[in-house]
Parts: C-alpha cells; structure tokens; sequence
C-alpha cells in the first residue's frame, strides 16, 4: 500500500474514533443525568480540593459542552499549525559544498602564484625579460586567505514530502484529541459515580496516565518525521 494512502487511511480512522468517544461522552451524560440523585457533585478532589456538589440542574452538562467546545478549538489551531509550510536548508544548488566568491578565488590564485615564487631557488622571484632589473630576494608575501563562504538557502520541500508531512501531523493532533477525549470522559464518569457512592473520584493514576501519554505523543511525531 502507498504511504501517503495508509496515512490518509489513519487519518480517517483516527477522525471516526474521535467522533465515537465525543458521541460517548453525550450519550454517557444524557442517559445518567435522570438516574442522578438531587444533590450531586460538580468538581472533584482532582487537586486537593474539596468536592462540590449542588442541586442538579442542566449544569451538569457543562463537562460534555466544554469537552465539545474544547476539541473544536483544539482542532481549528492545529489545522494551522498542520497547513504551516515546511522548509528545507540546504547548500546553493550546483556547489557540492560551500560556494567561493569571485573576490575569494582572485585571492587564493593570487596567493597560489606567491606561493610559487617564493619556491624558486634563492628565494628570488621571477622578473619579466622587459623590466631591465635583476632579480633580487626579499621577504615573503603573505596573503590573507578568507574562509570559504558557505551559502545556504531554504527552500519548500516537493509537494509528495509535504504531502507526508501534513498528514503526519493530522495525525498527532488526531492521536492528542483521543486522550483528550478520555480524560474528559474519565471525569465524567468519576462524576456519576461519585454521585452514586460508587467512587472516590478520579483515579489519579490513570488520569496522570493519560496526560503522559500526551506529552509522549510530541517525541513520538519527532521520531516519525526524521523518517521523512
């Protein structure tokens, strides 16, 4: 199978699951919230705080609201960062290697003529059969010789390697989006069953879990895209 095609296959994939879990979390909300008690909790003990709970009301679907609200933001900024153009450095087209100035080579043939000079016996230099003067020794001549200029340019990659690129990181945003959504479905759920007696709350491991995972997703693009 074409890469480009797999990807694009991923793609879809990851955007259905996406869509299962949002579709989850309202279906989850909905058929709890008539089976809730009057008095329910609101924010859990996430960080140390104290729970607080209140009558219930459609309040209680802040936590899929928000979770909607979030996604769609979370998608619309990473779309900008996918459409964002990749650039390429590389070395002046036709070098091979750093590229030399004019006035560069004028100065290392100069000092390569010097060089030969100085290496005829006596230390003389030659003197043109038309000057009328004998040739006479004198002290060497040394040139400074400029580091050769290495020019570098950015260009944009071939529209197949963009291509990749982009839905490499459709993918990651897709991949953060899926967690997102556990998280938000976790505490959810640690809601309604708080609210049963069923729970202490959230379960802070797997909770911290899935923010690790999260952060392990940005390593994970970089190892993909080096195979780019």
């Amino acid at each position: 199978m074409d890469p480009q095609t797999w990807q694009k296959n991923s793609i879809r994939l990851l955007t259905v699951f996406n869509a299962i879990l949002l579709g989850m979390s309202w279906v989850m909300m909905i058929q709890a919230y008539p089976r809730l008690p009057e008095f329910i909790p609101y924010w859990l003990n996430l960080g140390g705080q104290n729970v607080l709970r209140a009558t219930k009301g459609p309040f209680f679907f802040i936590y899929p609201a928000a979770q909607t609200l979030f996604l769609l933001v979370f998608w619309l900024v990473g779309n900008i960062w996918v459409r964002k153009p990749e650039l390429a450095e590389e070395k002046a087209p036709g070098t091979g290697g750093p590229v030399k100035s004019e006035s560069q080579k004028d100065n290392r043939d100069l000092g390569g003529q010097v060089a030969a000079e100085e290496k005829k016996p006596g230390g003389q230099a030659e003197v043109g059969p038309d000057s009328g003067q004998a040739a006479a020794p004198g002290p060497a001549l040394i040139y400074p010789v400029e580091k050769p200029d290495v020019s570098w340019k950015k260009r944009e990659i071939s529209p197949g390697r963009r291509a990749a690129f982009i839905n490499l990181k459709k993918e990651l945003v897709l991949l953060m989006m899926i967690f997102f959504n556990l998280i938000f479905i976790h505490i959810q759920r640690s809601l309604i069953w708080l609210a049963h007696g069923l729970s202490v709350g959230v379960n802070k491991f797997y909770f911290f879990s899935l923010i690790i995972i999260i952060l392990l997703l940005i390593p994970y693009y970089r190892f993909r895209r080096s195979f780019l």
